[in-house]
């Protein structure tokens, strides 16, 4: 399946079902190890991500981006409910941004809602939701036991 993708003005929401159980897909959220091999668009490479993952806590994602340089951001944690919500604050360059990552239990699969507020303009919504959309592709890979191309 892939993303259903909304954009109403400074707001991004994607919708994405995926064939495991919640409590595995939001661990895949919540370790650096398994974030680190789908976060980032398709080309993304060298994703390196530092997290402490507990409200209040701090993360770092940098990754080299194909034709585009090192691509980084950083944010904090407001609000854990493990397996339920992740809600956290996204520094992009000097905007900061809210977003709220649900994890919906629908039988075996699991479906995520993230919604992305914040972001100044068009085209940051319409780059920020490409980028999560090939993440998305990514993430869906993974948990169904593929490798993904090598970071």
């Amino acid at each position: 399946m892939k993303s259903e993708i909304q954009i109403s003005g400074d707001r991004i929401r994607m919708t994405r079902v995926f064939e495991a159980p919640r409590p595995r897909v939001f661990q895949w959220w919540s370790e650096a190890d398994k974030l680190r091999q789908w976060s980032g668009c398709k080309g993304a490479r060298n994703c390196e991500v530092e997290m402490d993952f507990r409200v209040g806590g701090a993360f770092t994602q940098k990754m080299e981006i194909e034709g585009a340089g090192t691509f980084s951001f950083s944010g904090r944690y407001l609000e854990i409910v493990e397996p339920e919500l992740i809600a956290y604050t996204a520094q992009l360059g000097p905007v900061e941004t809210r977003v709220r990552v649900e994890f919906i239990e629908q039988g075996q699969a699991t479906k995520v809602v993230l919604t992305h507020e914040g972001l100044p303009g068009e085209f940051l919504c319409k780059t920020v939701s490409h980028g999560t959309s090939e993440s998305f592709d990514k993430l869906d890979a993974v948990l169904a036991g593929h490798a993904v191309e090598a970071l």
